[in-house]
Formats: C-alpha cells, sequence, structure tokens
C-alpha cells in the first residue's frame, strides 16, 4: 500500500487550461473517487497519474517516489478502462495471465496468481471463454482480474460501471467495496455518478472546470457543502435551493417562505450568529429532501423544525419513499415523506421542515455563508 500525494498539478492544451493547480493526499489503503461532470477535468488528472498525459506543471508522488517524468511501465500502476480493453482473441486466463509472462514471471507463480484473482472475483468457470463469450458485468470482472493480478501500488479505475445497466451496477459497486475491504488497496476512482462516489469512497474530490471544488469525507461532503454546485451535485434528488429573505421577527432571526398555502418564517438553527449582518438580504436556503417530510410529533423541535402547510404539485413514488414536490418562494422543492402520508396532487399537506442541517449560501458567488 502507498500513498498519493498530487502536488499543484496544471495541465494546459496550448491557452486552454484543462486543470488549475489540484492538491489531493490521500493516505495509504484509502479510496479516493474523482467526481464531476463531463468535461471537468478527472479522466485527464487520472491519465497524469497513470502517465497516459503529460503534466503541464506540478508533480505526483507515491509513496516517496516521483513519478512526475516516468514512462507508464515504470510507475508500478494497474488500470481497469471504461471500454474493458481486453484482448479479444485470448481467453479469460490468457487475458489474466499476459502482463505477467510479458514481465517474465514463472509459470508456477502466474498459475497461483490467476486462480488467486479468479477465486477472489468468482469467475473460475470462465476462464475458458473468449471475451465475445460474456457479459458485460464477467468482461468487467475480467478487466479487474488483470488489473489485479499485477499486485501494483495504486489501483487506477476509470468510469469501470458506466456501460453497464442499472442493477449490474449496483451488484458490481458492491463488490468493488467488498474488494477493497479484502485487499486494502489504495485505489482512484473515477465517476460522473455521484452514488458511485458517495457509496464507495473514503475520500472524494468534487471537480469543476478542472478545480476541486471541495475534498473531504463523503459525509463531509454531503453535510457541508462548500458551495452550491458542490451541493447540487452530491444527493439524490439534489438539495433544494430557495431564495429567501433574512428577516427579523421579533427579535429571531429567520426566512421568509411562501408554500403556496401560506406565508411562513424559518428559524436559522446553528446559522443565526452568522447571518446577523444579512438582514434584509436575499440569500439561498439549501435543504436536502430528507429535510423535508410528514409531520412527526415526537420529532418536533422548537429550535429546529416547524411545520408548515403547502401545496402539493406532484407525487412520485419511489417504493420506500414518495417524492413530494411543493413550490416555496417560487421555485420547485422536493420533500420525501412516508408512502402512507403523501396526499395527491392538488391537496395541501402539512410538511414538517428541520432546519438543523440547513446551509446557506450567498445568492451571487454560490459560496457558502
Amino acid at each position: 500500500m502507498n500513498t498519493l500525494s498530487i502536488n499543484n498539478i496544471k495541465k494546459s492544451y496550448g491557452k486552454v487550461d484543462v486543470l488549475k493547480g489540484i492538491n489531493i493526499d490521500i493516505e495509504a489503503g484509502q479510496f479516493l473517487i474523482l467526481v464531476g461532470p463531463s468535461g471537468c477535468g478527472k479522466s485527464t488528472l487520472l491519465n497524469m497519474i497513470a502517465g497516459l498525459e503529460t503534466v503541464t506543471s506540478g508533480s505526483i508522488h507515491i509513496g516517496d517516489r516521483d513519478i512526475t517524468k516516468l514512462p507508464p511501465k515504470d510507475r508500478d500502476i494497474a488500470m481497469v478502462f471504461q471500454s474493458y480493453a481486453l484482448y479479444p482473441n485470448m481467453t479469460v486466463a490468457q487475458n489474466i495471465s499476459f502482463g505477467m509472462e510479458i514481465r517474465k514471471i514463472d509459470k508456477a507463480e502466474r498459475k497461483a496468481t490467476l486462480d488467486r484473482v479468479a477465486g477472489m472475483l468468482q469467475i473460475e468457470p470462465l476462464l475458458n471463454r473468449k471475451p465475445s463469450q460474456l457479459s458485460g458485468g464477467q468482461r468487467q470482472r475480467v478487466a479487474m482480474g488483470r488489473a489485479l493480478a499485477r499486485d501494483p501500488s495504486l489501483f487506477l479505475f476509470d468510469e469501470p460501471l458506466s456501460n453497464l445497466d442499472a442493477k449490474l451496477r449496483v451488484e458490481m459497486r458492491t463488490e468493488i467495496k467488498q474488494l477493497h475491504q479484502r485487499m486494502g488497496t489504495t485505489i482512484v476512482y473515477v465517476t460522473h455518478d455521484q452514488i458511485e462516489a458517495m457509496t464507495l469512497g473514503d475520500r472524494i474530490a468534487v471537480m469543476k472546470d478542472g478545480e476541486v471544488q471541495q475534498f473531504g469525507s463523503p459525509r463531509e461532503i454531503y453535510d457541508n457543502p462548500a458551495n452550491m454546485f458542490v451541493a447540487g451535485f452530491m444527493g439524490s434528488p439534489s438539495m433544494n435551493f430557495i431564495p429567501s429573505k433574512v428577516v427579523n421577527e421579533s427579535g429571531k432571526l429567520g426566512v421568509r417562505i411562501e408554500g403556496g398555502a401560506g406565508e411562513f418564517v424559518l428559524p436559522l438553527g446553528s446559522a443565526e450568529e452568522r447571518l446577523q449582518s444579512r438582514v434584509g438580504s436575499e440569500i439561498v436556503l439549501g435543504l436536502r429532501p430528507e429535510q423535508i417530510t410528514q409531520r412527526v410529533n415526537e420529532k418536533m423541535n422548537g429550535d429546529n423544525t416547524r411545520v408548515a402547510t403547502c401545496l402539493v404539485d406532484v407525487i412520485e413514488p419511489t417504493g420506500p419513499d414518495t417524492l413530494v414536490f411543493v413550490r416555496m418562494n417560487d421555485r420547485k422543492v422536493v420533500c420525501r415523506v412516508e408512502p402512507e402520508s403523501a396526499v395527491d396532487a392538488g391537496n395541501n399537506m402539512e410538511l414538517m421542515i428541520d432546519v438543523s442541517k440547513a446551509v446557506f449560501f450567498d445568492s451571487e458567488s454560490g459560496a457558502r455563508i
């Protein structure tokens, strides 16, 4: 296992700056997720770690080795690609063993490694098949097996599940997580899927336009987003953003909300002190869907909860929950409620709003207040 240190990495193509000074450090054995929308630079950064792209400036260290200018073959890295990149004329066993043959590892050790990897990934019955005879999930297991046979310092995954159907993605996600727990290897994993990021990563770097917007644990990024981009990108359904004005009601600060069936004021919770200077100003209130739910009397807390009546526009049953769509301050707001509590569209519903984890943003810059 090895640490990974990315120090002020920049990448330019002519006058176009693709990466604008990336700094990331992870400990040995950690699972790092690079997540962000298409074009944010995450795959470019992964390719620079792999040595497939040159570095314009900055440095990359694996453990105590500076690998910035090393060719890919000398970096002791294994990579799993989105396209699987299997040799179509070779069997599964040959695909997994090929790299070991090139490195002139003796036959007995190759066989032992093949057996170990095949057992780990439960692909023993597939060893004599060609890639064309495999499903997408099986091909991805073989691609992972080829990487595992290397026993490298660092594993790189480039959107490995994006070609799979939804059910198989969930299954493979679990397998990758279990694999990491068993092996304890250091992994860098690129995805645009925020659910993959939240479920797999020890540390997440949320990227946009060649910059890291926030770096932290999944819980830190979900509960304490640095700005509106991070708050809106992480979470499904995404965070509700409600333009609001800070008001002073009888000496207590709050934000005024029009809910379609009347007006109410929400308290600011722990943010009251930070918003003292914003009375009369427009800000953006951020609430996760699970913070707006049906009324539960035993969960009522005078300091952090309010009950408000809102007009329901749409309901979407999802099985364990029902998503209820209302409007607050003329913005669509999604609430997560228990199925039996939901009312039909066109009716008013009592909603309990918990502001204990509400976040507030500057309406112009989008930065967290």
